[in-house]
């Protein structure tokens, strides 16, 4: 891909950003800054990126030199006695210092939004892929060692975040001395570049406590949430909590989904941005969002009179045509609602029966446009243009 050749020459500098950036926000990374320690992490660093660009250069590309690599660095961490937080911030960090050399490339050669996009989503699968061999290398490793409690109680939180099943679990909370509620609720916690120093050891006698790419996540007893989130909500090193509702512990694993989702549709101005995410308010746009791909697929499919409308156009219609669908109400309720006037409504649904026509009138086309209007336009209203590009670039071929 001549994108990756372009890109290559700002290699050596987007390794020395990310690994000063590791030295200096990961207390444990930078002690040392030119021994061992140091010279693997740039080794590392530099075989992510290459093998980033060169499959990217070569899609088919079988076989990943650097998945060893990371396996062993968990591995090593976990014989170190070490558990994985601080490899995980490395991970995190690493994400977002990759991601402003590429949004600074996709500026510089003039890469659309879709196109910006795509790297973007290249590069976060295959980071998350090597946080995925950090992890397998680190678990390997704590098998071969000895059991003890804070390492069943890794273990245990995994477990629930996998979805094991209730044999298993009991197991290792047994191990772990941690009593296994009734219902559980996930939090799912954003926090600041310089996470590394958040401590949130008190919490640990009745709240299993470990890292995401996104900052940390805890699982907790229901009775126990409210106190777990006012601790969390004083923390000034934290920047967003997404909660999910209570599940049963066996659905640990759906409620880390939702949490996480809620934390990076909050991100993309999707839903309200607000310190603390409440899933259970949200709950229409963390199931709309769970395929992106097939809302993408479908919106192309049933919305291309809509999107090749004018962006005012598409605005004030696509908002129209949502409330209408919503409530059916008349013309005048909708104008309150939309604060216009009863014959601006009028206008605008003549023009939506010109663009949509008899396909309005059939239940199933409908209800699809329902929820496919209440994901995108929270997505079109916060600025994303990828549908529309996406469009127009059909268009032209």
């Amino acid at each position: 891909m001549q994108l990756a050749r372009l890109f290559r020459p700002m290699m050596p500098s987007l390794v020395s950003e990310i690994v000063a950036t590791i030295h200096g926000q990961i207390d444990r990374y930078g002690q040392s800054t030119t021994g061992r320690r140091h010279q693997l992490i740039e080794f590392a660093v530099s075989s992510a990126i290459n093998e980033f660009l060169e499959n990217l250069e070569n899609p088919t590309m079988t076989g990943r030199r650097a998945d060893e690599l990371f396996r062993r660095m968990g591995h090593g961490e976990a014989m170190d006695g070490h558990p994985l937080e601080a490899m995980q911030t490395a991970f995190r960090l690493a994400t977002q210092e990759s991601w402003e050399y590429l949004r600074s490339f996709a500026i510089e050669n003039q890469l659309s939004a879709a196109a910006l996009a795509n790297l973007g989503d290249a590069l976060f699968a295959h980071i998350d892929h090597l946080a995925e061999q950090a992890r397998l290398g680190h678990v390997g490793a704590l098998k071969a060692l000895d059991r003890d409690q804070g390492v069943a109680t890794s273990r245990l939180l995994e477990g629930l975040l996998r979805g094991d099943g209730t044999a298993e679990l009991e197991h290792q909370a047994s191990l772990a001395g941690w009593e296994l509620p009734n219902e559980v609720v996930v939090l799912s916690v954003q926090t600041q570049r310089n996470a590394d120093a958040l401590s949130l050891d008190d919490l640990t006698p009745w709240c299993l406590v470990g890292s995401d790419p996104t900052g940390r996540v805890l699982v907790t007893a229901q009775e126990r949430s409210d106190e777990v989130l006012t601790r969390l909500d004083k923390e000034p090193l934290v920047k967003a909590i997404a909660i999910s509702w209570p599940v049963a512990i066996t659905e640990a694993r759906s409620a880390y989904r939702w949490a996480t989702r809620a934390v990076r549709l909050a991100l993309r101005g999707v839903i309200p941005s607000e310190r603390v995410i409440r899933c259970e308010d949200h709950r229409t746009q963390l199931w709309l969002h769970a395929e992106p791909t097939l809302r993408q697929q479908l919106c192309q499919e049933l919305l291309p009179p809509l999107l090749a409308e004018t962006p005012n156009s598409r605005e004030i219609l696509s908002e129209t045509l949502l409330v209408w669908l919503e409530t059916r109400d008349s013309a005048p309720a909708i104008a309150a609602k939309l604060g216009v006037h009863p014959q601006t409504v009028r206008y605008r649904w003549k023009r939506i029966n010109e663009l949509f026509g008899e396909d309005l009138h059939d239940p199933d086309f409908v209800t699809t446009m329902t929820m496919l209007l209440k994901a995108s336009v929270p997505l079109w209203k916060a600025g994303d243009q990828s549908d529309f590009e996406r469009f127009r670039a059909d268009e032209e071929e």
